[in-house]
């Protein structure tokens, strides 16, 4: 999975030129549109429109997306040939409405991925498209494919989009150190859509650093008022609340946080992928089977698990474990994928 929408303890940065604020970040091109209406018949039916835009997207000569660490505008994506998650998603939604087409943001829950930059750690959540024909939904990621969407994600509106977008813009400029610049994309962030938890823990860790607790803690119990569940909120309020002297409260965000990631199956799943790395297969299949009890459908977990077991050994469990993945996997690379390991099983020992 790509991960790219920010939910900053920190702030990490590509660089990109501001967007000027008339403009609108989903707006397509005259030569967008030409390019469109060259590549797709728009008599086709609605999944071989679809397929067609898919084809023209990443196997066109004209474009031939591919993935970059970078938030870009639909015109700067198609002149650049690519972009993050919401760069495509972006690109692929406008385009997609340009041939009548309903395509929809959708918000998909990853295992957390974290990654540090300096004292700060950032958490990278992901988004893609979902298309609607006929009353299915199809996903449409950075990879090639049309998949059925059959459990997780949330549709959300466009609104939440343009938010990610200004989110993402505005931690770049705040890591360049261009504070104004990047609290006013911010701004437009909560303009948007109000209500985008990432958009106040930023916000509250932007005045952190700066030394504006008082406007820090306001934006973080705000994004808790959003999200009570939220991790990443509690985690910069407690840090917060211990620079203003409020050790007793600090203490209790610490405490929930605790308790939540007892309750998070990612949060064991990640300890699984840790303890795997060194060698603690056993420690892994513990971790993973904890993350199993919490959440049974997420294909992930099984592969995971069946890892743990190939390499202890133990064939049985692990061919029974990538049955189970295969049957969770939403997407049809992912069931080939997990396919492929199973008749690989079958016949000799398998290479995780």
């Amino acid at each position: 999975m790509i991960a790219c929408l920010l939910l900053s303890l920190s702030l990490l940065r590509p660089i990109w030129a501001a967007v000027p604020q008339d403009q609108n970040p989903m707006d397509l091109s005259p030569e967008i549109r030409q390019f469109l209406d060259k590549k797709v018949d728009r008599s086709l039916p609605q999944m071989e429109r679809l397929q067609a835009l898919v084809s023209a997207v990443f196997r066109s000569n004209e474009l031939s997306f591919t993935y970059a660490p970078a938030t870009r505008t639909v015109i700067e994506t198609y002149t650049q040939h690519s972009g993050n998650c919401l760069s495509f998603t972006f690109m692929f939604i406008s385009t997609a409405r340009y041939l009548g087409l309903d395509a929809r943001f959708r918000e998909v829950e990853i295992a957390p991925v974290w990654t540090k930059a300096g004292d700060f750690v950032n958490l990278s959540q992901h988004v893609n498209a979902a298309v609607f024909i006929g009353g299915q939904a199809y996903a449409i990621d950075v990879f090639p494919a049309v998949n059925r969407i059959e459990i997780g994600g949330q549709v959300v509106p466009d609104e939440r989009g343009l938010a990610h977008f200004y989110n993402n813009r505005g931690v770049d400029e705040l890591t360049k150190g261009n504070i104004e610049t990047g609290e006013s994309y911010l701004q437009e962030a909560v303009q948007a859509d109000p209500t985008t938890v990432s958009v106040r823990i930023n916000f509250g860790a932007a005045k952190t650093r700066s030394g504006e607790l008082r406007e820090a803690e306001g934006y973080l119990r705000r994004a808790l008022e959003l999200d009570p569940r939220s991790q990443a909120a509690m985690s910069n309020l407690a840090g917060v609340c211990q620079l203003t002297g409020s050790v007793k409260e600090a203490l209790r965000y610490q405490a929930k946080i605790k308790e939540f990631r007892e309750k998070n199956p990612y949060h064991h799943y990640d300890l699984g992928m840790q303890a795997f790395e060194v060698g603690r297969y056993e420690e892994a299949t513990e971790h993973y089977r904890r993350a199993l009890k919490l959440k049974s459908t997420e294909h992930n977990f099984y592969f995971a698990l069946a890892r743990a077991y190939g390499m202890l050994g133990q064939k049985a469990e692990a061919m029974n474990n990538l049955q189970l993945a295969e049957k969770y996997a939403s997407d049809a690379a992912n069931k080939q994928r997990y396919a492929e390991k199973l008749d690989l099983l079958k016949g000799v020992q398998p290479h995780f």
